[in-house]
């Protein structure tokens, strides 16, 4: 009788540290997923000198940014429009909401409601590098989403 018993202890002692494993696991696993999609969101996309149009690369960043959006529907984001320097003031403020708003029609294409997309140009006025060559200036050509609202998973 006292075995039975010591053995059903050690039963239930085994399944609550089995029990607990499982749960750390699953928390890391969505620390994780929460991780890749945070930084999957952070991915700019990039344009071509004085364009507006998407390349293929850029539709697949964006599908993968529709999925995260999917996943967490009260997720919003803005999606900021930005330049290089050349151009007026004026020009590239035009530029960069025509770059965000490109997005924002992708992903309303794709399936986002619109209104959990905000657009903002910032034209020239934040670079991602400072520098006058070309890779300094082609990484200031791009969009960049913030998310304003809920989460990413």
């Amino acid at each position: 009788m006292a075995g039975a018993r010591r053995e059903r202890e050690a039963r239930t002692r085994a399944d609550s540290i089995g029990g607990a494993e499982a749960a750390r696991a699953r928390e890391r696993t969505l620390r994780e997923t929460e991780s890749r999609a945070a930084e999957s969101l952070q991915e700019p996309i990039y344009f071509e000198y004085d364009s507006d149009a998407l390349s293929a690369e850029a539709e697949d960043r964006l599908r993968a940014k529709a999925e995260i959006m999917r996943a967490n529907p009260g997720m919003q984001v803005r999606i900021e429009g930005h330049t290089d320097d050349r151009g007026s003031t004026e020009y590239n403020l035009a530029l960069g909401q025509r770059r965000a708003e490109a997005v924002r029609t992708f992903m309303v294409n794709y399936g986002i409601p619109a209104a959990r997309l905000a657009v903002i140009s910032l034209g020239e006025e934040r670079p991602a590098e400072d520098g006058g060559d070309e890779a300094s200036q082609s990484r200031n050509r791009r969009a960049e989403f913030v998310v304003t609202a809920g989460g990413a998973r």
